[in-house]
């Protein structure tokens, strides 16, 4: 939904979830340490079991390595080489 104010266009303030995130979120929470491509797998059977919008495996991958860094940054896992573990903050990090 848009609105036109002063004859410009706003945007809608309602914003979708991350279904991606949220995935992602629920997989770290289960499993606590797992290296990039457990992740990668893991996601790509929920996604698949789910009916999730999916682009080709390399897209999905960077997407995914996308997610997790913004998880990272956002203090909801640690990374150490390869390996992402889970922090406590993960949790209040999902979108829904």
């Amino acid at each position: 939904m848009t609105i036109m104010l002063e004859g410009k266009l706003q945007g809608s303030s309602r914003k979708s979830p991350d279904l991606v995130t949220d995935e992602l979120i629920d997989i770290m929470q289960n499993a606590g340490v797992l290296e990039f491509n457990e992740i990668f797998l893991q996601m790509l059977s929920a996604m698949k079991e789910k009916k999730m919008p999916m682009s080709g495996e390399e897209i999905l991958r960077l997407r995914i390595y996308d997610k997790l860094q913004n998880l990272v940054s956002a203090g909801g896992l640690m990374k150490k080489g390869k390996v992402y573990t889970a922090t406590p903050k993960l949790p209040t990090l999902k979108s829904r």
